[in-house]
């Protein structure tokens, strides 16, 4: 069985920008690389989890979004991104739909877990919104509030993560086990 860490990706990879429309505006974190070739030496996947509702939005189309996921894959050497282009209210037919990937659901993680085998107890998530943390809950996996993104205007309610870190870098150490949690 593998072990990984789930990562969102705005605010966690890369720098929260609202809706990220194409691909030079996906700014990534300068330290983003350097931390997911750490949790590759520990031993762990390192898979984005992303909703992106501005597909069904009608903001930018899903091969915009593939553009973005390869740059994650090629530049950071994230191992695969899973995406919900799902919203409800979206004005995009073929996505306005109700659905088990979107946040807090957990359909991506499950389907990462299928895809590799994953096994949960030894993984975690990162997120920087309370709907990260709830869908790490939901999953049953170690969670980690970074204070990137909305992590720094966003209280957290209903939901209490297993640790609270600055930003990737030091939850990367808190999944090294070289970091105390809160």
């Amino acid at each position: 069985m593998e072990k990984a860490v789930f990562l969102d990706r705005d605010g966690v990879i890369s720098q929260e920008n609202s809706y990220v429309k194409n691909v030079d505006d996906l700014l990534i974190y300068p330290f983003a690389e350097e931390c997911v070739r750490f949790l590759h030496k520990m031993g762990f996947l390192a898979i984005v989890i992303t909703n992106q509702s501005g597909i069904a939005r009608g903001y930018f189309t899903e091969n915009e979004l593939q553009l973005m996921n390869k740059r994650l894959v090629d530049e950071v050497g994230i191992d695969r991104v899973y995406y919900c282009p799902h919203y409800s209210r979206g004005i995009v037919r073929k996505y306005s739909i109700k659905c088990t990937c979107r946040k807090p659901a957990t359909g991506m993680i499950e389907k990462a877990c299928s895809d590799y085998k994953i096994d949960i107890g030894k993984s975690f998530l990162i997120g920087d919104r309370e709907s990260d943390i709830r869908t790490g809950k939901n999953a049953k996996l170690k969670t980690i509030l970074v204070r990137t993104g909305y992590g720094t205007q966003e209280e957290i309610k209903d939901v209490q993560p297993d640790y609270i870190c600055e930003d990737l870098r030091d939850a990367v150490r808190v999944c090294a086990g070289k970091k105390e949690g809160r």
